[in-house]
C-alpha cells in the first residue's frame, strides 16, 4: 500500500490545547518541540533510517470552534513518521474528534459537520 507523508485529524478543543497536548505527548517520545503560533516542529533526537524524523504541524480553523491538525513528514523515514504517528495518537484520544479520512471528508466538505 501507499504510505503517506502527513495525516490529519479534526479537534473540537481550542488550539492553545491542542498545542500544548501534541507537545506533551511528543515529549516523551523523544521529540524536541518548536512553536511557533500554531505551527510547531517536532524534531526527533534519535537519528533513524534516513536521518532524524522531522514532523511539520500546523492547525487550522475549519469552521467555528473545529480545528483541523496536519501532521506532515518534514525529513525522515516514511514508516517511522507512521510508527509515531501510532504513538502519539495515543497520548491525543481525548483531543481527536475524527482522523484520517474522516477528517478529510469533513474538511473537504463531502460531510456535513455535526453542530
Amino acid at each position: 500500500g501507499l504510505v503517506k507523508k502527513e495525516t490529519r485529524f479534526t479537534s473540537k478543543f481550542p488550539a492553545k490545547e491542542i498545542v500544548s497536548k501534541i507537545e506533551e505527548a511528543a515529549m516523551p517520545l523523544g521529540f524536541n518541540v518548536k512553536k511557533n503560533k500554531y505551527k510547531m516542529k517536532l524534531q526527533g533526537e534519535k537519528t533513524g533510517r534516513k536521518g532524524q524524523l522531522s514532523i511539520a504541524t500546523e492547525i487550522f480553523e475549519v469552521a467555528p470552534s473545529l480545528f483541523m491538525v496536519e501532521l506532515r513528514k518534514a525529513q525522515g523515514d516514511t514508516l517511522e513518521f507512521h510508527k509515531f504517528y501510532k504513538n502519539i495518537s495515543v497520548g491525543l484520544e481525548d483531543i481527536v474528534w475524527k482522523s484520517g479520512e474522516d477528517a478529510k471528508k469533513i474538511v473537504d466538505g463531502s460531510v456535513a459537520v455535526p453542530s
